[in-house]
């Protein structure tokens, strides 16, 4: 109560007396007592004891006379909507869908006629201030929302009310939401001391309301679900994609296959790096036929492309496939390399300190990695075994030792074989340079597995935000797969999947490099 007269105490100034006729302008009025006579007749077409006055009532909106026809599907429905128990109150007992409709309706009615008294005395008000109706309409609204609460939830086992009204009772619901949102506008505007705030949300209100009387007068909205294909034609069109795709492999074999299609300096470039990487591969100990790992992601991509049973998408995809098959041999080597370097890097240590024992004993660097290629295991002993054998065939040690630091990408194992060559060139106490690097591995290796802990979120969101977009697209391929389709073998479809391939590798790099520390 005391909210309630503070409301009022500072709203009189605000909306006087004499400022009342310039709240509302002429078509305003018009549109708010348009809406309640409407919303009267709405009320009583779900009565059962209407006038026949109401099935033809001619009235004024706006500058001319309107007849107002009530429609007939009312007649047929109305019995049955009186019939038909929706909601049960303590009070009153089984209640029927045309009352639980009139509830709200009537609330919108009351709503209208207290906005009329704030008209001029010749539209038909009282030029009553807004601000001391402040508590009618927080009333009006609270009485409305809980009629449009009650309207929602009213139902049977095999009935809700938005198929009421012969199914137009969705779109009405939606307007009457509309109007519970302009309702709260009507309090804001009121307590803001805004004038033309409150005379714009009254007046939507208003046209939100004659939307919903106006669905009673349109022909409802049937849903047409789409004609279904014929086991035949879908037969066909499978059977066409198949082997429409069968026909493009076996043109692209023949293409492949005709040396005198292809260019002499093609087969020539494509041969080079066949061999270029099947050296790379063997000086990391591995024997792997380079053109299975080109070829395979455009094999996979074609596949892919050949099960969504669409051109576009088979050339997408295949296109995809071998794009990745030409990159994918450098990403194979890099990563192999990496973790070829973490092991060795894990082993060098236990290396350093034998090479130590070797130059204290009397022996040279060279039997000291002859006794590291004999007592560890690979990989190190792999990589320490090959310099011997180079140097042996007559390389120099420098030069050998250059050509592992080549292949193995090791940090540490870099700082001990430049320590060598400095050590052969200009002399120096090396054991005391391989304890330090000892010293180094065992600090960094601290340093890196403090590191990983403190990254290890953004590694973890970094992969989220590249796996799950295609996690999500592909349940919504599970689901709705025509659909998926369709849409991302349309043209706008396809910039979209490009556009988002694109975000989703910048959003993974800048969420990866924000984990990364440089020590």
């Amino acid at each position: 109560m005391l909210k309630i007269f503070l409301a009022v105490l500072f709203l009189i100034p605000a909306f006087s007396s004499g400022a009342s006729a310039a709240l509302f302008t002429k078509g305003q009025i018009d549109q708010i007592s348009c809406a309640a006579t409407k919303m009267q007749l709405f009320y009583f077409y779900l009565s059962k004891d209407r006038g026949d006055n109401v099935k033809k009532y001619t009235t004024n909106c706006g500058n001319s006379k309107v007849i107002i026809t009530m429609p007939a599907w009312i007649d047929d429905k109305q019995p049955e909507m009186e019939a038909r128990k929706v909601w049960r109150d303590p009070e009153e007992g089984a209640i029927s869908e045309a009352v639980v409709w009139q509830g709200p309706i009537s609330m919108l009615y009351e709503y209208f006629d207290l906005t009329k008294k704030t008209f001029p005395p010749d539209a038909g008000g009282a030029s009553i201030s807004p601000g001391l109706l402040v508590k009618e309409y927080a009333d009006v609204r609270v009485r409305f929302q809980l009629a449009l609460d009650r309207l929602y939830r009213a139902r049977t086992k095999d009935f809700v009310m938005g198929d009421s009204l012969q199914g137009r009772g969705r779109t009405i619901l939606a307007s009457f939401n509309l109007i519970l949102n302009e309702m709260e506008s009507v309090s804001d505007a009121i307590s803001s001391q805004d004038s033309k705030r409150y005379a714009e949300a009254v007046t939507a209100s208003a046209v939100f309301a004659q939307d919903a009387f106006s669905m009673l007068l349109k022909p409802p909205r049937v849903y047409q679900p789409l004609p279904r294909e014929t086991p035949l034609q879908k037969f066909l069109f499978t059977f066409g994609t198949i082997f429409g795709m069968i026909l493009i492999f076996i043109a692209v074999q023949i293409f492949l296959r005709r040396k005198d299609i292809i260019p002499k300096e093609k087969v020539e470039k494509y041969n080079a790096l066949v061999a270029k990487y099947t050296e790379a591969f063997s000086r990391q100990f591995i024997k792997v036929d380079v053109r299975v790992i080109m070829w395979a992601p455009a094999a996979l991509g074609a596949l892919l492309g050949l099960l969504l049973m669409n051109f576009f998408a088979f050339i997408i995809f295949a296109g995809a496939g071998f794009y990745l098959g030409l990159s994918m041999p450098e990403r194979v080597l890099r990563m192999l390399k990496q973790i070829r370097g973490k092991k060795i890097d894990s082993q060098l240590m236990d290396a350093l300190v034998m090479l130590s024992n070797c130059l204290r004993s009397g022996l040279d660097i060279v039997q000291g990695f002859e006794m590291v290629s004999k007592d560890l295991i690979p990989p190190i002993s792999e990589e320490f075994g090959l310099v011997i054998k180079n140097y042996q065939l007559g390389m120099s040690f420098e030069k050998s030792l250059g050509v592992m630091e080549e292949r193995v990408e090791s940090k540490m194992l870099s700082y001990m074989i430049r320590a060598i060559v400095l050590q052969r060139q200009i002399g120096g106490n090396l054991t005391k340079v391989f304890e330090r690097i000892v010293v180094d591995i065992r600090e960094e290796s601290k340093l890196d597995e403090k590191t990983k802990a403190m990254t290890a979120q953004q590694k973890i969101q970094s992969i989220v935000v590249g796996i799950m977009p295609w996690i999500m697209v592909g349940v919504m391929f599970i689901f709705q797969p025509d659909t998926m389709i369709k849409f991302y073998s349309s043209p706008i479809g396809m910039f979209v999947g490009l556009f988002c391939i694109v975000w989703v590798i910048i959003g993974m790099k800048i969420v990866s490099t924000l984990g990364k520390i440089n020590v």
